[in-house]
């Protein structure tokens, strides 16, 4: 069973994108932090920060989305990963999958969408649909 409140690990090299992401997580109930890249991530993993979900924009400078997703699933199984992104290809998707995402997130999106991609994928229902 899940502890609450659920913890969110929000990755965007934007700072708005993360400012207004982090205050709507926060409005829906959610403890957020944030994250600018990769490496940023990698770091607060080692820190052994627990995470219920990571939102991970999947181009962010520096690694790749495909990469960070990867080593956190090297890292810490645990957390699961939705990607964010304004496209995806099939390719995109089917190596994300492969690389341990758990759900996809099609930028730009309404506070209802990211809500039922949320769900979905702590409920463990979320596939490659967008």
């Amino acid at each position: 069973m899940r502890r609450l409140p659920i913890r969110i690990l929000l990755v965007d090299d934007d700072l708005y994108i993360r400012s207004l992401g982090k205050e709507l997580l926060e409005s829906l109930g959610y403890e957020v932090e944030t994250a600018a890249n990769g490496e940023e991530v990698l770091e607060k993993f080692h820190q052994g920060r627990p995470w219920d979900l990571v939102i991970l924009d999947y181009h962010l400078p520096g690694m790749s989305g495909l990469e960070v997703v990867q080593r956190l699933k090297a890292l810490s199984p645990g957390p699961e990963v939705l990607m964010a992104s304004g496209f995806f290809s099939h390719h995109d998707r089917e190596a994300l999958t492969a690389g341990g995402a758990r759900g996809f997130l099609d930028k730009p999106f309404r506070l209802k969408e990211l809500r039922a991609r949320i769900e979905e994928v702590l409920e463990g229902r979320a596939g490659i649909l967008s």
